[in-house]
């Protein structure tokens, strides 16, 4: 396959978000216990959450996008020739390209900003760069509409079928 490649980072990039949740479950496990066992939280729980909510969704797109994961209905287009569904999908594909696309343009600047200024979140014991998140929005969102590309053009190949993506092949 020749977007074997894409595919088996998008797999790496999603393994990467599953171990990041487990971190967080650890630094919430952590922090509650802190604050039953010993009256203190963990410093920075709420920040590391906080941007870590977001890189993690954002990790798993590219993925959802390559697997046919992404939210759809079928309601409507079960009831079109095969042709038709395939436009459809493709209109799709180039929204999903569009708006991935004009998030990973639109966040650059912030992540170039951010970095360059050196901005953060919060206060006193524990200040996370925003900077690395900002720009894991940028990649991801690019890969994602690079995915979205990839299946187009493996759907018009005849290369995807509606049931199955190419995570499955």
């Amino acid at each position: 396959m020749k977007f074997s490649i894409l595919i088996q980072t998008s797999r790496l990039i999603h393994v990467l978000s599953s171990l990041w949740i487990l971190i967080l479950a650890l630094v919430i496990l952590v922090d509650v216990f802190g604050r039953i066992l010993f009256l203190s939280p963990l410093p920075g729980t709420k920040e590391i959450l906080q941007s870590s909510v977001i890189a993690v969704a954002f990790l798993q797109i590219p993925l959802a996008v390559f697997s046919n994961s992404m939210l759809r209905t079928t309601l409507l287009t079960d009831a079109l020739p095969a042709t038709a569904q395939r436009v459809l999908r493709s209109a799709g594909a180039l929204l999903g390209l569009l708006l991935f696309g004009a998030i990973a343009y639109a966040a650059y600047p912030e992540a170039v900003e951010a970095f360059q200024i050196g901005e953060y979140e919060g206060e006193g014991s524990l200040r996370i760069y925003t900077w690395p998140v900002r720009f894991l929005i940028v990649v991801t969102a690019a890969f994602s509409a690079v995915a979205y590309v990839v299946m187009m053009i493996a759907d018009w190949r005849g290369d995807l079928d509606d049931a199955n993506a190419l995570t499955t092949h």
